[in-house]
């Protein structure tokens, strides 16, 4: 796991996962007691302040752990009742599997997100030691894993979303940064993503996803979304601009 100051969400994340063997947390420079609340509940930390983003953090995490199988999570995940029995018993199975994956369900404060944008989705998460890697992406990045996977029915719990407000800053952050590598990557902005992105959006996660179905939340997610996207290609323009004589 890696943080940064995250004690607010921290003994929940580590009471899910008090059963494994060691719990190997990478922070990145905490100022809120997330180290020492973390070593008190018995996990090892490591300080690494080189941030050059979410895969290349995580990559260092997983260079520095020493188990059979590795558990990658987020400090804002929960691992369910079921799915730690199952990771318990599949780890100890002849079964040759390269890793395993389960389903994520993501939150909005305390309720439970069923459709739109933030409906459940599996995540490839747990897998043998030298037989999974994290992908290089400064965000959104992903766990690689070589070899045949299986799906477990146990659930990942994602309080992804604090509040309005929290969602709105991660967008920002998220954003500023996407933009940054489309920036590096040489792509350009058009008027027509400028124009439509957000109405299309808006479209795929309350009709054909059925956010609608999710009520007020469902609507706000979806806006929410559609603004990071669009946040995303603007600040990209922003930066093609300050190019320009």
């Amino acid at each position: 796991m890696i943080t940064k100051n995250a004690e607010h969400l921290l003994r929940r994340t580590l009471k899910s996962v008090s059963w494994a063997d060691s719990i190997l947390i990478v922070d990145s420079g905490s100022t809120d007691g997330t180290c020492e609340l973390a070593e008190r509940l018995g996990a090892q930390v490591l300080v690494q302040t080189n941030w050059k983003g979410y895969g290349h953090q995580k990559t260092f995490a997983l260079s520095q752990t020493k188990g059979d199988w590795v558990l990658v999570l987020d400090a804002d995940e929960v691992v369910d009742p079921t799915l730690a029995n199952e990771i318990q018993q599949a780890i100890k199975s002849d079964e040759h599997f390269a890793g395993f994956s389960f389903r994520r369900v993501n939150y909005f404060a305390t309720r439970r997100l069923r459709f739109g944008n933030g409906r459940p989705h599996y995540v490839d998460r747990l897998f043998r030691n030298g037989k999974g890697l994290v992908s290089n992406h400064r965000v959104h990045e992903r766990i690689i894993i070589d070899g045949p996977i299986k799906k477990l029915q146990g659930e990942l719990h994602h309080y992804s979303t604090e509040s309005i407000r929290h969602r709105i800053k991660k967008n920002e952050i998220y954003a500023t940064i996407a933009a940054e590598d489309l920036f590096h990557q040489g792509k350009h902005t058009s008027i027509l993503q400028l124009l439509f992105l957000m109405p299309l959006s808006i479209f795929r996660d309350l009709v054909i996803k059925k956010g609608l179905l999710d009520g007020k939340i469902g609507i706000i997610m979806a806006i929410t979304g559609a603004f990071y996207s669009f946040s995303k290609y603007a600040k990209l323009w922003e930066l093609e601009h300050r190019q320009k004589p």
